[in-house]
């Protein structure tokens, strides 16, 4: 699956870019920390295909309140409205990570890792692994900084290990050198790849726009 994320500082700059992605995506996120004000129900409604929320907090790449209640307190809001889907990253304490799941409904949750500086070990990356199924994730998502070509490679190693433990995940590096790993974590079974709007739209470094991804896949997948 090929996941868009709306960048947005409003809602209706939200519901204008939700409309463009609807046909080039299998999922949405809809990135909280990155907008000014926004009506989670009438962003939801607009949504024509899954939709993921996220808050993503300044330790861990974006612009959110670490601050746990500000955290737990839009993640909660994203349950109530009815997301597919929400990203709770793997910091958030025991206590208000509680809350989440208590809430969670029929949503999934996911539970996310963002290292910013460089790629760990493969013995540390699959503790990473270990701990977000043993926490109770729904999905795993583990995203390193490529420093190198063979960072690529130890990350998207991690979809294997998902598939014996029978959890789906999210692995691929960014940064320039990690663009590899957002193709071949796609190919071999990843989750879901993210693919920016268009250029200029990346929620993240090292993002493909969606047309360009569509094209490499194609050309690669027989």
């Amino acid at each position: 699956m090929i996941c868009i994320p709306i960048i947005a500082d409003n809602t209706d700059e939200a519901q204008e870019k939700i409309l463009r992605a609807n046909p080039l995506a299998d999922m949405l996120e809809i990135r909280l920390d990155l907008m000014d004000s926004f009506d989670l129900n009438k962003i939801i409604q607009v949504a024509g295909k899954p939709v993921l929320v996220t808050y993503r907090s300044k330790r861990e790449g974006g612009s959110g309140s670490t601050d746990p209640d500000t955290y737990t307190r839009y993640i909660l809001a994203a349950l109530q409205k009815g997301a597919d889907l929400v990203d709770v990253e793997s910091w958030l304490p025991v206590k208000w990570r509680k809350k989440i799941f208590a809430a969670k409904q029929k949503s999934g949750i996911v539970i996310s890792s963002h290292i910013q500086l460089g790629t760990p070990s493969q013995q540390k990356l699959e503790k990473i692994l270990r701990d977000g199924v043993t926490a109770g994730a729904d999905v795993v998502k583990i995203v390193t900084r490529a420093e190198k070509w063979s960072d690529n490679l130890r990350v998207i190693e991690l979809i294997s290990k998902a598939h014996d433990l029978q959890i789906p995940i999210i692995a691929f590096c960014m940064g320039p050198l990690g663009r590899a790993s957002r193709i071949f974590s796609h190919l071999m079974g990843g989750y879901v790849a993210f693919a920016s709007l268009e250029a200029g739209e990346e929620s993240a470094d090292g993002q493909i726009p969606v047309t360009e991804m569509k094209i490499i896949l194609d050309i690669l997948t027989p």
